[in-house]
């Protein structure tokens, strides 16, 4: 079985053109194409539980037995691993529902008009979907163990709903053992995050009234408490390359050859220099070290969050030059870094730092290419 990327690119840019022909869709009031794009192929990393229990309500109910806890257990990793953003878009674009049917208790996972998890509360019997071009090409790639798969997971060669068709496959794994397993490796992942992010963006939710908070929250910490860890990977990346350096610049050291004010570069380069110190120093004090440079590409600064996404800024300073011109140049140059780093299998969000002021409608901009613009003195994005 092959460790090498099976991704592009050029695949995260399909994707998000592919989410993009769905303007409408009620997702981007909560995120973007571009970022979920990138998503769907990061490094794996559990994202933050946050307040998800509704008031007075006990998350985890001690009576359950435990093929029960772990049939919620891997319905609420599932939700943590593969719903976009699921902790604000629960009942809203999605929602885990509980029946009986025949006398056993059912967990459905609906994003949109799609179920794309259900198992009984028994264990016995575990469905999901996934997105059928990622899957063909993990295997294609070689990064899949086709014997185990095989061994493991059964493949349904009906596709009884219309939402999709064509699109995904269905499968069946007989334990939760099983299911978690497949859905623990990257490309399987990825392919489960890909059909889900389309679902939300195609739409069509209409199971509010049936929403309930609490199912949720159970799900939820079920997950925390069953099996709280990473889906299998090689050992985390560095988060940068080499610590960050103040430049040293002596306008009389600058050559004369050069054709632009020596005092206004250096009063520049201290800007660039303070507005990065400014970041190092507002991540340091959440616990988060940064420093320049990530896998060779020259980015200004680097850094992960807690839950291991990666970030990249690039900084620029408006100190005596055009902001427009400057903005421009920052903004291809992360575009660019974020490309290179896509090509080493690095996924990052990117971030464009300011020293003063600009025009708001590049804040759209950045938002429309998958970047967020921080001016100086901005809060840190969520996340950061």
């Amino acid at each position: 079985m092959s460790t090498g990327a099976w991704w592009t690119a050029e695949d995260v840019a399909n994707v998000e053109k592919d989410l993009a022909r769905h303007p409408k869709s009620g997702l981007w009031s909560y995120t973007s194409p571009a970022e979920m794009a990138h998503w769907v192929f990061a490094d794996p990393a559990l994202p933050a539980a946050g307040d998800l229990a509704a008031p007075g309500v006990d998350p985890l109910d001690a009576d359950l037995d435990e093929p029960a806890r772990a049939s919620w257990a891997l319905a609420g990793w599932y939700i943590r691993m593969t719903v976009p953003k699921p902790a604000e878009t629960d009942g809203k674009l999605w929602f885990l529902n509980q029946r009986r049917v025949r006398g056993r208790s059912l967990l459905r996972v609906t994003l949109g008009r799609l179920e794309t998890l259900w198992l009984y509360e028994d264990g016995d019997g575990i469905n999901f979907h996934l997105d059928k071009v990622a899957v063909d090409a993990a295997f294609e790639a070689g990064v899949i163990d086709e014997d185990a798969w095989v061994t493991r997971v059964a493949e349904r060669e009906d596709d009884p709903y219309d939402t999709l068709r064509g699109e995904k496959i269905g499968c069946v794994c007989d334990t939760v053992d099983d299911a978690l397993w497949a859905l623990r490796q990257p490309p399987v992942l990825a392919a489960a995050r890909l059909l889900n992010v389309k679902c939300l963006a195609v739409g069509g939710f209409s199971f509010q009234r049936l929403h309930r908070p609490e199912r949720l929250a159970r799900a939820w910490s079920a997950a925390q408490a069953h099996f709280d860890s990473p889906p299998l990977r090689s050992e985390p990346e560095p988060a940068f390359d080499r610590p960050y350096r103040s430049p040293i610049v002596d306008p009389a050291a600058l050559t004369g050859t050069r054709a632009f004010d020596k005092h206004a570069y250096a009063a520049g380069c201290d800007e660039h220099d303070r507005l990065s110190r400014w970041l190092i120093d507002t991540l340091a004090a959440t616990g988060t070290s940064a420093g320049t440079g990530l896998a060779g590409v020259p980015v200004d600064l680097a850094w992960q969050d807690a839950d291991g996404r990666q970030y990249i800024a690039e900084v620029k300073s408006l100190v005596g030059a055009g902001p427009e011109d400057q903005l421009r140049l920052g903004l291809g140059q992360v575009l660019e870094y974020r490309h290179r780093l896509a090509l080493l299998g690095r996924v990052v969000t990117p971030i464009l730092l300011t020293s003063a002021p600009v025009d708001e409608v590049w804040r759209d901009i950045c938002r429309d290419n998958g970047v967020t613009l921080l001016v100086d003195g901005d809060p840190l994005p969520s996340g950061c």
